[in-house]
């Protein structure tokens, strides 16, 4: 009940993209308040079996979604409706895979946890491991739909076609560090009624602070995710403040 009477009586269709470990669980909360489940698509992480069947629906039942969210979501773009509110959220990418480590060597159901307490591996080995694209460059590499291999080819290319595809197709695209004022934007946008009250979800514990990450590691990540470091510097210039 409470989620019905928070929804916007004339909210706008959304498009959230979650890039893994950048705040998009407190963000698909807060969004999933103000849609109603049979308006909402869902695609989770490596959904490319959500991705074969919303592409395989008429076009009236693909455009009627009024929120299309999660890992991927930004596959179904090209098919869903074109009155959409666009948004995703970037972050730091040295910040993003300390989190993204210890959530792996946290949570069991995590996709990676095995293989990285089977294998012991240290935060700057896991940084290196090539265990999943999600690790190198992901932001940049999910945004144009290439791997890492294809878009270090020529990074500068790469890393400018993410750069304007962002510019051109969303219309928010903000950063964790400042998740507050993105969240706004986005709830002014879409016309949501309910406020952000900026809690946050999924936090990952036990992990380090990025502070006390050494400067050896810290240079294996940012060696893996050169292309994500300029995107991020980018996309921090102009992100809601």
């Amino acid at each position: 009940m409470i989620s019905f009477l928070w929804r916007g009586r004339h909210a706008r269709k959304l498009l959230f993209e979650h890039i893994p470990k950048c705040g998009g669980t407190s963000t698909r909360k807060y969004l999933e308040r103000h849609y109603a489940k049979r308006a909402t698509y869902t695609v989770y992480a490596h959904g490319e079996d959500e991705q074969r069947a919303f592409q395989g629906m008429p076009a009236p039942q693909r455009h009627g979604y009024e929120l299309i969210i999660g890992h991927g979501a930004h596959r179904l773009l090209d098919h869903a409706a074109t009155d959409l509110v666009t948004a995703t959220v970037l972050r730091r990418p040295v910040e993003r895979i300390i989190s993204h480590y210890f959530h792996a060597v946290e949570k069991p159901d995590h996709y990676l946890h095995e293989q990285v307490r089977t294998r012991g591996l240290s935060l700057a080995e896991y940084a290196a491991s090539g265990l999943s694209d999600e690790l190198r460059n992901d932001m940049v590499c999910r945004f144009l739909g290439i791997g890492p291999d294809e878009a270090e080819q020529n990074p500068q290319r790469s890393v400018n076609a993410a750069w304007n595809l962002l510019r051109q197709r969303y219309q928010i695209v903000g950063v964790v560090e400042r998740l507050d004022p993105a969240m706004e934007a986005i709830r002014a946008a879409a016309g949501l009624n309910g406020a952000w009250t900026g809690e946050r979800r999924n936090p990952t514990k036990g992990r380090t602070s990025p502070a006390a990450v050494s400067d050896a590691d810290r240079r294996v990540i940012e060696e893996h995710n050169a292309l994500d470091m300029e995107l991020y510097r980018r996309v921090a210039e102009i992100a809601p403040r």
